[in-house]
């Protein structure tokens, strides 16, 4: 059994950002993870529906952002995305606060997709809060060069999941990330695009997703120990 919360922060815009606090037990855990979910990818989908249940397994909480940043909210998209690493990296940084300053954890676990990747790697790891945090990066923005110059500058344990097929993928970047970067562990599937799916194979999606599955357990035990 599960104990979700809803909770509220007013954002830089003036704007209502809602979250839901899930707790694995009737008491908090000493770890909790924060969801940051892509422009078009809820919770609802595959690869956040079971990091969820993954999470909560092994006795962590979580926190589920609600962000609206679809491609209807104009005046975001409008600007550069350095403006939009910026804008987005802020929210969720009230967020994020808001949480922590109600709740203490000892660990504190980041796990964004696609456009939620961005606040974890252009702005909440680069606090010195967070210097022993440590993230998952599900489909990140490759090929964006703010982006991946932060990227290269993290030192915080992360697990980073790119698909060859993915328009966001680099190889320069990924080559970058291989050579100078070993506290980034690389999980690259062949032929997945953006969504981690392999074409219309639902055999080789589903067995995609269970691997991803078990490297993302592998890699919490690793920092659980």
């Amino acid at each position: 059994m599960v104990y979700p919360k809803t909770g509220s922060v007013i954002v830089r815009d003036g704007s209502e950002m809602t979250y839901t606090h899930i707790q694995a037990n009737q008491t908090p855990s000493r770890s909790v993870c924060f969801f940051f979910p892509g422009a078009s990818y809820s919770f609802d989908r595959p690869y956040l529906y079971y990091s969820t249940m993954l999470f909560l397994n092994k006795q962590i909480d979580l926190v589920h952002v609600h962000a609206n940043y679809g491609r209807e909210n104009t005046d975001l998209w409008n600007r550069s995305f350095g403006e939009r690493s910026a804008w987005i990296s802020e929210e969720m940084q009230t967020v994020v606060s808001r949480v922590l300053d109600v709740h203490e954890y000892e660990r504190v676990f980041f796990l964004g997709k696609s456009l939620g990747t961005v606040p974890i790697t252009c702005g909440l790891l680069k606090e010195s809060r967070f210097a022993r945090s440590s993230a998952i990066l599900l489909t990140p923005l490759l090929a964006e060069d703010v982006f991946h110059a932060e990227l290269l500058n993290l030192n915080q344990q992360v697990f980073l999941v790119s698909g060859t097929a993915d328009h966001y993928y680099n190889q320069g970047v990924v080559d970058q990330l291989a050579t100078s970067k070993p506290n980034i562990q690389l999980h690259l599937p062949k032929n997945a695009k953006h969504s981690l799916d392999v074409d219309l194979c639902v055999d080789d999606s589903l067995q995609l997703l269970q691997s991803v599955m078990g490297e993302l357990a592998r890699f919490l035990d690793k920092q659980m120990d």
